[in-house]
C-alpha cells in the first residue's frame, strides 16, 4: 500500500526521529545531500545516487547536514506480505532495471499518474528480496494485516483480533510484537492514520475520512491524527508532507 510520495528538497532543519517503529517503510532515492541514518546498530552515512529502504519495524533517527541540499525521490510503502527489519542500501548503476523503475516512477508523480505510482511502488520488492532485513511475514502477521484492513472502518480491539485468530489475548500481544517491533494496538492506530492520509490525499472531506477509518467523530479523530503526524488534517491538507 502506498501512503506517501514526493519528490522534494527538505527545508535545512529537516530530521526524523523514529521513537518507535512505523508500520511502513520509507523509500528513499537521494539525489543530493549528506545524511546520517542512527539506529541501535550504529551510525551509518546516506549518499546521493542510492536508494534506500528504512525500517518499519525498528525505531531509527535521521540527521542532515543544514549546509548541503538534501533532494530526494521517496514513497511511504507498506509492502504486501513483507516488512523491513533494518535500513537496505542498493547501489543503483546506470541504464539497470532499478535505474529505470526510479525515473519511472518520477516521471509519474510529475505527471500526477497516482495510480500508476501505487503499483510502482510494490514493484521495489523485487530489488529487495534476497536481503537479510526484508522478511517475509508470517501466515498469521499477514491474515491480522489483511482483516484490519478489511475491517479499518469498524471497531478493532485486542480482544477481537485474539479471538478470531484462536490466540490468548496477552500471547497473541506477545507474538506480534516480537515479528512487528510493536503492539497489535499500536498497529491499529498506525493502520487508521496511514488509510487517513490516502484518504486525505484524494481530497475526501474530514467527516468522511473519520468514520472510513473506524472513528465515531471527527473531533476524536482530530486529536489522534495531530498526535500521530504532528498537525491536524486541515494543515496536512493543505500541504504539510514529511518525506
Amino acid at each position: 500500500m502506498l501512503i506517501e510520495y514526493g519528490i522534494t528538497k527538505v527545508s535545512p532543519e529537516w530530521e526524523l526521529n523514529e521513537t518507535v517503529p512505523t508500520g511502513y517503510s520509507r523509500i528513499y532515492y537521494v539525489v543530493s545531500g549528506n545524511l546520517t541514518y542512527e539506529s541501535a546498530e550504529g551510525k551509518r552515512a546516506m549518499v546521493p545516487g542510492r536508494l534506500y529502504a528504512l525500517p518499519s519495524t525498528a525505531p531509527y533517527h535521521i540527521e542532515r547536514d543544514p549546509g548541503t541540499d538534501f533532494i530526494c525521490t521517496y514513497l511511504h510503502v507498506v509492502f504486501s506480505r513483507y516488512r523491513v527489519n533494518g535500513l537496505i542500501e542498493l547501489t543503483v548503476e546506470e541504464n539497470s532495471c532499478l535505474n529505470a523503475l526510479i525515473f519511472t516512477v518520477q516521471k509519474a508523480i510529475r505527471e500526477r499518474r497516482i495510480e500508476l505510482v501505487e503499483q510502482l511502488a510494490e514493484s521495489f520488492s523485487f530489488f529487495l528480496r534476497g536481503n537479510e532485513y526484508f522478511n517475509q511475514n508470517s501466515e498469521m502477521l499477514t491474515r491480522v494485516q489483511q482483516y484490519v484492513l478489511r475491517h479499518i472502518s469498524e471497531e478493532l480491539t485486542i480482544e477481537r483480533l485474539s479471538r478470531l485468530f484462536n490466540y490468548h489475548p496477552n500471547y497473541f500481544i506477545r507474538l506480534f510484537r516480537s515479528e512487528t517491533g510493536y503492539t497489535p494496538y499500536q498497529y491499529i492506530v498506525q493502520q487508521r492514520m496511514q488509510y487517513a492520509v490516502t484518504q486525505l490525499n484524494l481530497g475526501l472531506p474530514n467527516d468522511e475520512v473519520c468514520y472510513a477509518c473506524g472513528y465515531t467523530d471527527s473531533s476524536t479523530f482530530t486529536r489522534a491524527f495531530r498526535k500521530y503526524y504532528g498537525v491536524a488534517p486541515q494543515k496536512y491538507r493543505k500541504g504539510f508532507r514529511k518525506p
